[in-house]
C-alpha cells in the first residue's frame, strides 16, 4: 500500500536532533503507528527500535528501572553506534514515565532519542507527574485535512495546489470547483480517517467508521474516565452529536443526560482530551463574562459524529450541512492554531453573531461560514465594537467575491 507522508511529518523531522523527548499525541486509527514506521524509515532502520507499550512484556519493561530499559536497549541495538531513536507507541498505559523521560534528556540524550504517541492527552497529563518543561517537543496529529485527504484518493494535484499556493480570483481550482466540491462533500461524510479514506465503496467505509466508533473512540473514552455509568456517557455523546455547533446549556445538558453537573464536566474534558471533541467559548472582552456563557461543541472528525447520529447520507441532501460546514472550518482553524491563538465565537443579546473570532497577537479575524449564498449578516455589528477586526466568509458553494474564500481551500 503507497505511503502518503502527512503534513505533520516535516514539523516532527525538524525537531529530530533536539535532545527533548517529542510527543505525538492524537485519536485511536488517525494515523500515529504508521507515521511512527516512517519515521523510522526517513531517520535510519538501522538507529530505530518500535515498541508497542499495549503489549505486556513492553508495558513490564517500560515501567521497571531505567538501568533495565537502558540495558535491554542497548543490547536491542546490537553493534549499531550513533544515536538510536526509540519509538514508544500509546504511552498513556504507562503509570508514571516521567522520571524515566527526565532522566532520558538529560543524562542520555546523545545516545537515546524518545519518540512516543499517545490517544489521550488528559491520561498523558495524569499518568506523567512531573510537567517536563524544556524537555519535550508535544506534536498533534488530527484525522486527515482536507488537503491531506484529496492526497489519499488519489487527487494529488488538487492536493499540493492547496497545499503550496495562495487563493486568488487566478487559482485553476476554481475551473474545476465542481470536482472539488465532490471531495468535500465526501470529506464532510465520512471525515478523515486514513482507512477510511483509502476505501472507494459507501458500505465498506460506513462498516469501518462503526468499528471505529464502537472499537476504538467509545472503548478508548470509558476506559480513559473509569466511566461507570455506560448509558449516561452514551446519551451524552449522542445529544453532543445532534446539537453541532450549538450553545450548550451544561445545568440542562447535564438533567438531560442523567448526570451531575461535575461529572458532566469530567466528561466532557475527557473527550476534548481525547481528540473527539472540541470546544468554543465566546469572544468577549470581559473574561468573566466570557466563562459564564455556554459554549458550543464540535467534533475533531465529521465522520465520527455522523455515525453517531446515524446519517451518512450526502451532503447535499442533509439538513444539517452548513453544521457541517462550520464544523469542517473549525477543524481547519484547529489544524492551523498556534500556541496563542484563541478560536472563539461571538453572539449578542439581540442575536447578532459571528461563526468565529481568531485572535492571536493583538490580531483579529471574524469569519462566517456558509454552505450555500448569503453575506455575513453580522459584520458590521462586530466591527463597531471591533473596528481592527478583518472579516471574512468562508463558503461551500463558491462563486468569486472580494473578501470570501472557498471552504475547500482554507
Amino acid at each position: 500500500m503507497k505511503y502518503h507522508a502527512r503534513t505533520l511529518e516535516r514539523d516532527i523531522l525538524k525537531r529530530m536532533d533536539s535532545p527533548k523527548a517529542v510527543f505525538i499525541l492524537g485519536a485511536r486509527q488517525v494515523g500515529k503507528t504508521t507515521l511512527l514506521r516512517h519515521l523510522m524509515e526517513a531517520l535510519s532502520p538501522e538507529h530505530s527500535l518500535y515498541f508497542d507499550i499495549e503489549l505486556p512484556r513492553n508495558l513490564e519493561l517500560f515501567s521497571g528501572p531505567i538501568e533495565s530499559i537502558l540495558a535491554f536497549l542497548r543490547y536491542s541495538r546490537g553493534d549499531s553506534t550513533g544515536r538510536t531513536y526509540v519509538f514508544l507507541d500509546e504511552i498513556q498505559y504507562l503509570e508514571d514515565f516521567s522520571k524515566t523521560v527526565k532522566l532520558f534528556t538529560d543524562h542520555y540524550h546523545e545516545e537515546f532519542k524518545l519518540v512516543m504517541t499517545g490517544s489521550s492527552s488528559l491520561m498523558i497529563k495524569h499518568q506523567f507527574r512531573e510537567s517536563l518543561v524544556g524537555r519535550k517537543d508535544i506534536f498533534t496529529l488530527y484525522p486527515l485535512s482536507f488537503s491531506e485527504y484529496c492526497r489519499f484518493t488519489g487527487h494529488d494535484a488538487i492536493a499540493t495546489e492547496l497545499e503550496t499556493a495562495s487563493f486568488s480570483r487566478h487559482s485553476p481550482l476554481l475551473s474545476i470547483r465542481g470536482e472539488i466540491e465532490e471531495l468535500l462533500a465526501d470529506y464532510s461524510v465520512f471525515g478523515g480517517y486514513p482507512e477510511i479514506a483509502m476505501l472507494t465503496d459507501r458500505e465498506d467505509r460506513a462498516r469501518l467508521l462503526s468499528e471505529i466508533v464502537s472499537s476504538y473512540v467509545l472503548k478508548d473514552i470509558r476506559h480513559i474516565l473509569k466511566v461507570e455509568k455506560l448509558s449516561e456517557l452514551n446519551r451524552l455523546i449522542t445529544s453532543l452529536a445532534h446539537n453541532l455547533g450549538k450553545e450548550i446549556n451544561l445545568s440542562e445538558l447535564a438533567r438531560e443526560v442523567g448526570l451531575h453537573r461535575d461529572t458532566l464536566q469530567k466528561y466532557l474534558l475527557g473527550l476534548e482530551e481525547s481528540y473527539i471533541i472540541g470546544t468554543v467559548r465566546p469572544f468577549h472582552a470581559n473574561y468573566e463574562k466570557e466563562m459564564r456563557k455556554m459554549p458550543k461543541v464540535y467534533f475533531i472528525d465529521p465522520g465520527i459524529r455522523n455515525m453517531l447520529v446515524n446519517d451518512l447520507s450526502a451532503l447535499q441532501q442533509r439538513k444539517d450541512r452548513g453544521e457541517l460546514a462550520e464544523n469542517l472550518f473549525f477543524g481547519h482553524l484547529l489544524r492551523n492554531c498556534g500556541v496563542t491563538t484563541q478560536i472563539r465565537y461571538w453572539k449578542t443579546k439581540s442575536g447578532a453573531e459571528v461563526d468565529f473570532v481568531v485572535s492571536e497577537d493583538g490580531r483579529i479575524e471574524a469569519w462566517e461560514v456558509k454552505y450555500g449564498p448569503g453575506a455575513g449578516k453580522h459584520f458590521q455589528s462586530f466591527t463597531n465594537l471591533y473596528p481592527e477586526a478583518r472579516c471574512r466568509v468562508a463558503r461551500y458553494k463558491y462563486e468569486y467575491h472580494e473578501g470570501e474564500v472557498p471552504l475547500w481551500w482554507v
